[in-house]
């Protein structure tokens, strides 16, 4: 929903030479299904849950047309559960983006705040998840690919767009005083986009990051440290590299998306270097009415493997509504293998199936 707004107020009292425009945009998406899952730490579950298509949220856009092609932007985005009506962070109210920002038609745009890496922006978009569900994504999250983890106090700057292709890079800054690499984060990434070929590759690196190593992959040990149930691994250094792409061949869309996640410390180095490839299949003849996904992932972490078998349909009932169903079936293999999709329970074995059928509204 749009709302075009006079800014300037001036122009009321005083005589201005120009008065400005302004747009503020609200908009969301709400998404709530039924889960069905074979192995919930021992159990069968069935469940309603919200977000698993797309994550419930809300927000605002605000544009300001300066002149000269210049502008001011701003972006308040907040994430919610529709099957409760609870905030998703209590901690954090505008938990998803909230930044402030100018643009120039010309050199780019220059924004501060709480805002997502290059991880999310310029690759999350192309992996097996989108469309799909929550557990299509990467083991754990740990690459970010879902958005789980903004970079807070960061500066980012991106190019333009030119002839498809752009560039950016950011600073997340620690705010610890005498030591200026402590928690602090860095991004950068580049992509392109012509309507028939996507492609996207980037880097983030996190300084003093934690990552929940034993809930993840139940591990009782890392690199030195001890693990047990709400300690979580201390990594001196976090990085990320991730790159993806998609081309579009008549109704076939084929993609691939690699990551490589590094968890560092004192005594050395793990790697959880995540493979998905899967093709998009417009059945209703280039309409974009019905699609069916085909995706496969595979995941390493220590002595571990996870192999993914993952099949999604969606009915566009319009551009902003879908009715959807989907499924992944996990194996995992290795010492005291446990299958765990991202966002539910983990299995008691090392194999887990899950399937959900919803409906998704975009707004």
């Amino acid at each position: 929903m749009k709302t075009p707004l006079l800014v300037g107020g001036c122009a009321a009292l005083l005589s201005c030479p120009a008065l400005a425009q302004s747009s503020a945009t609200i908009y969301g998406s709400i998404d709530t299904g039924i889960d069905f899952v074979t192995n919930a730490h021992g159990g069968h579950l069935v469940q309603e849950s919200a977000g698993k298509r797309t994550p419930d949220r809300w927000g605002f856009l605000l544009r300001e047309d300066l002149g000269g092609g210049n502008s001011a932007f701003a972006r308040l985005e907040s994430g919610y559960l529709s099957n409760t009506g609870a905030q998703i962070n209590p901690n954090s109210f505008f938990n998803r983006d909230a930044y402030v920002g100018l643009a120039n038609d010309k050199w780019g745009s220059l924004s501060f705040g709480n805002i997502p890496d290059y991880i999310y922006e310029y690759v999350g978009a192309l992996n097996n998840s989108v469309p799909g569900i929550s557990s299509f994504y990467t083991i754990g999250n740990l690459d970010g690919l879902a958005n789980t983890h903004p970079l807070n106090n960061s500066v980012k700057y991106q190019t333009i767009n030119f002839h498809g292709f752009q560039a950016g890079v950011m600073n997340s800054f620690g705010n610890q005083a005498g030591d200026f690499s402590a928690g602090r984060q860095y991004s950068f990434g580049v992509r392109y986009g012509n309507g028939i070929v996507k492609f996207g590759a980037a880097y983030t690196m996190s300084h003093n990051r934690t990552a929940d190593v034993f809930g993840v992959f139940s591990l009782t040990s890392l690199l030195g440290q001890p693990l047990r149930a709400g300690v979580q691994f201390n990594a001196s250094r976090y990085s990320t590299i991730a790159v993806g792409g998609s081309v579009v061949i008549g109704a076939f869309t084929p993609h691939f998306t690699y990551t490589d996640v590094k968890l560092e410390n004192a005594q050395g180095a793990e790697h959880e270097r995540n493979y998905q490839t899967g093709v998009n299949i417009d059945l209703s003849g280039g309409a974009h009415l019905y699609i069916l996904r085909v995706t496969y992932d595979h995941s390493t972490f220590d002595n571990l493997a996870f192999n993914q078998y993952n099949l999604f349909f969606t009915h566009y009932l319009s551009k902003v509504t879908q009715v959807y169903a989907g499924v992944g079936l996990q194996r995992a293999s290795g010492p005291n293998a446990h299958a765990e999709q991202f966002g539910y329970l983990a299995s008691s074995s090392n194999t887990q199936t899950v399937g959900r059928i919803g409906i998704n509204h975009m707004f």
